[in-house]
């Protein structure tokens, strides 16, 4: 979420003053909003001990783009074990690689429902987009916002340290109503989702641009020691006329020890928190003016990528949002075929019509059956690369998309009947053993998976943040909302 830090260090002076503020710190932080943990430190308990060998925590990140896909050819055809051969000629064909690592659950139905079949404003779009994450029914309102927290604000501000809210991303245009954002912070409150990549990466090392625009070299800062940037603190700490000798002797212990993992994990080559010099000039580069325009769709997306899986990856935050467009809206895919794609945008093709709001299904069936499929496909290349960037990052246990989970989500499934069942969903990583793999399974006992009878959204939100260690039994306020997790889902 967009917004404005000010980090300010305890210089040496201060901290010499009191002892105070020390007896409520667990880490000293630096410039750039770079922290370390502090030892348990007896001359200034009581307080609580931080982990300082914390586990490898969990991440979760949201995929989200709008206006359905091409139901014919999305899902795989067999239920069971997927492969990559399961996956060809589908709208997911570009993720064969990963199929060992993704869990199709089918038949799963939003709630609130669609069709006016439950209470609340808006229609079917705007129902897609504001309760898909928070599965509580829309105001009646001109902006027609949604009526509770959504799931990725829940789960972030349970596991950040801090109790940080999520990050959220956007491509693209956004609407200046319920269409636009995915994340509520609050009831009727939406977050405000970054749309420029370089924002973001900006608001993560809290710095930017003098007044005269000269940028601080963010990838030298991200390459010093941390306990360089810590410096003033920590001589200020060790300087402390309370300090016992004991807790002196532990601190240089302890950041001994912080030095030599900074070596070994250099020689390692984990992931400084960083993108290389030639990825970080062109975010600079980046015109703030033209960011949301079609024509920088791929460009900036890509980007945002990058941004993401490193803001996971260094545990800048644990729960991310990455929407692209708003609802009922979309860029024209100009850089696809059909000739189709390059006359109309996503909203109208997915009506198959030549207007927004006018006669639906007027084009020939086929031919905007099969700009959506390319857009479909376009949409799981854009994913791919996600997770390619996520699998670059070894950790304990695997890869950073190993102790994730990347839900990939649309806001109706067939675009053209406005439907908001049958949902194409999908599960990729496991979050360290939580979830099935390399499975499609059939989550409604209907004889069709276009049904609302049982497998509601809700519940999937609600196995999320159990996945994510947020123990809860029903997330949620949609009166047709049902409590408990989908243990099909479950490994």
């Amino acid at each position: 979420m967009e917004t404005t830090k000010t980090t300010t260090g305890m210089t040496g002076a201060a901290a010499a003053a009191t002892a105070t503020p020390l007896r409520r710190r667990s880490f000293l932080r630096g410039m750039g909003g770079i922290a370390v943990g502090l030892p348990f430190l007896e001359t200034f308990a009581p307080r609580k001990a931080a982990a300082q060998a914390a586990a490898t925590p969990k991440r979760m990140l949201v995929f989200f783009n709008s206006n359905g896909v091409n139901m014919d050819k999305w899902f795989p055809t067999t239920y069971g074990t997927l492969t990559s051969a399961s996956l060809m000629g589908t709208g997911i064909e570009p993720l064969a690689s990963y199929a060992s690592r993704i869990l199709l659950p089918r038949g799963i139905h939003q709630v609130p429902r669609g069709y006016a079949r439950d209470p609340g404003g808006g229609d079917d779009h705007a129902r897609g987009v504001g309760c898909k994450l928070t599965a509580a029914p829309l105001a009646d309102s001109t902006e027609r916002y949604a009526q509770g927290v959504s799931i990725d604000q829940v789960i972030a501000k349970a596991v950040n340290p801090g109790g940080q809210g999520s990050l959220n991303l956007m491509v693209g245009y956004r609407t200046k109503d319920v269409l636009g954002c995915i994340s509520y912070v609050s009831s009727e409150q939406q977050a405000s989702p970054f749309q420029d990549p370089w924002k973001a990466f900006k608001d993560w090392v809290s710095t930017g641009a003098s007044s005269g625009g000269a940028v601080m070299d963010l990838a030298a800062q991200r390459r010093m020691s941390v306990l360089d940037v810590v410096k003033a603190d920590f001589d200020a700490l060790k300087g402390n006329p309370a300090l016992s000798a004991q807790d002196r002797t532990k601190l240089d212990m302890h950041f001994s020890t912080i030095r030599d993992v900074e070596k070994a994990s250099a020689a390692m080559g984990s992931p400084a928190c960083t993108l290389p010099d030639a990825r970080m000039s062109e975010l600079m580069a980046i015109d703030p003016k033209t960011v949301t325009q079609d024509s920088q769709y791929e460009k900036i997306g890509g980007m945002m990528a990058d941004v993401a899986a490193l803001a996971l990856a260094c545990d800048h935050n644990r729960v991310i949002t990455f929407q692209w467009g708003s609802g009922a809206t979309g860029p024209i895919f100009k850089w696809l075929p059909p000739d189709l794609n390059s006359m109309y945008g996503h909203h109208k093709l997915s009506h198959g019509s030549t207007t927004d709001g006018g006669t639906m299904d007027t084009l020939p069936e086929a031919d905007w059956k099969a700009a959506l499929f390319n857009i479909d496909q376009w949409y799981a290349t854009q994913l791919k690369y996600l997770l390619d960037r996520m699998s670059s990052y070894a950790e304990p246990g695997g890869t950073l998309l190993d102790n994730s989970v990347v839900m990939y989500m649309n806001d109706l499934s067939d675009g053209l009947a406005h439907s908001w069942m049958d949902l194409p969903i999908m599960l990729i990583g496991g979050c360290k053993g939580y979830f099935k793999q390399g499975q499609l399974i059939k989550m409604t006992s209907g004889k069709s998976t276009s049904n609302d009878t049982d497998a509601p959204s809700n519940m999937l939100l609600t196995t999320l943040a159990n996945a994510m260690g947020v123990p809860m039994t029903n997330f949620g306020s949609a009166p047709t909302g049902k409590p408990g997790e989908l243990t099909a889902l479950k490994a």
